[in-house]
């Protein structure tokens, strides 16, 4: 297994010496020690009001493990105990995206041209109609080697895939018609799609392992976070000069909206996913905004932008107009994500979807009323 000594104590240094409180304005600063920009948050924090805080044991064979929500008996007797991750077009020819909505949980991660992809990752939910799918990015395992999900792309630059595999990660490449195929309306390469079930039964044909009686969470899940900040309604999350996130809160959901410089739009857009027929658009949305960042690199063996997810770094975790941020933590692509607030006390994930944005440090996130 791939660990990174050096790189560890790099990142130490530059989480050490970040100063994270709650954040209105953000502005990016250097480690001198390291040269590593960092995203600093300065505001005023204002604790949430006291409320009751309902009781929270996580149960493997009650809820899901990706969101930490309560499952149904039959979807629990239905479940196929095996995670798969799907690695999702994010260019300006690639929305609206299909299937994205139905996901239990979203990565979306840095890749060449300072634009995203998205890794849609799926348990106890489904879609028939899943894409654009895209080719891999040496990040991509890192994030899903602890629910030992198998990793469905199109392709990748040569050499990436065995690497992948040397990992203990199970990637499975674009496959003929039904489980993927390619639509017309679309020009290649952002015309392949996905059903979800369909695939599950080509994995299970090949053999790949999976776990009983499933993967455990990432995150610690739970409601007794109590050190939240408020007035956290806007979040904007810059990942390069040509791509800009943006989220804002309505109601108890967060509504996305994205800043691409290939649309040559400054203005933010509703980021929509679409249905097969094409008479359904809708904004994503997400419960959890948790971002993660860490050291960008160049993946040695094929130069490609990637972004360290070993070591510890600064967090930020948004939820229902509310934030909290801190440290993550971690020794090897195995383990989960361990979170600390300020105090060094653990971080707890509300149950419900989450959208994980893992971030370079050159990056920065802003949030305001």
């Amino acid at each position: 297994m791939k660990r990174y000594p050096i790189i560890l104590l790099m990142i130490f240094i530059v989480a050490s010496c970040s100063a994270l409180s709650s954040s209105e304005s953000i502005e990016e600063t250097s480690n001198n020690s390291e040269d590593l920009p960092i995203a600093e948050i300065t505001t005023t924090t204002e604790a949430s009001p006291t409320q009751t805080i309902p009781e929270y044991q996580f149960d493997i064979d009650k809820m899901s493990p990706l969101t930490g929500k309560y499952i149904s008996q039959e979807e629990w007797l239905l479940r196929p105990r095996r995670v798969i991750s799907f690695k999702i077009d994010n260019n300006i020819n690639a929305r609206p995206q299909s299937g994205l909505e139905k996901a239990d949980l979203i990565f979306e991660v840095l890749v060449e041209g300072g634009m995203t992809r998205f890794l849609a990752v799926f348990l106890d939910s489904t879609s028939d109609y899943l894409g654009p799918v895209r080719s891999a990015r040496p990040t991509d395992p890192t994030l899903i080697k602890p629910f030992n999900s198998t990793l469905v792309v199109s392709g990748a630059t040569e050499g990436l895939i065995p690497s992948i595999r040397e990992l203990g990660v199970n990637v499975l490449e674009e496959q003929s018609s039904p489980s993927m195929f390619r639509i017309a309306s679309r020009n290649a390469p952002h015309n392949l799609y996905a059903d979800t079930e369909l695939v599950r039964e080509v994995i299970d044909r090949k053999g790949f392992i999976f776990l009983q009686p499933g993967p455990t969470p990432i995150f610690e899940f739970g409601y007794n976070q109590n050190n939240w900040s408020i007035g956290q309604d806007k979040i904007t999350i810059k990942y390069s000069d040509e791509t800009t996130v943006i989220w804002k809160l309505d109601g108890t959901i967060y509504n996305r909206f994205i800043i691409d410089s290939y649309a040559k739009n400054d203005d933010p857009e509703a980021h929509n996913w679409i249905s097969q027929d094409g008479f359904t658009s809708e904004i994503l949305t997400t419960e959890t905004i948790i971002v993660i960042q860490g050291v960008q690199y160049r993946d040695e063996a094929t130069t490609l932008p990637s972004i360290l997810t070993v070591g510890l770094g600064p967090v930020y975790i948004f939820h229902n107009g509310q934030m909290v941020e801190g440290t993550w933590r971690r020794s090897d692509i195995d383990d989960p994500f361990e979170l600390y607030d300020t105090y060094g006390e653990p971080i707890i994930i509300p149950p419900g979807k989450q959208w994980i944005h893992v971030l370079p440090l050159e990056g920065s996130i802003t949030s305001s009323n």
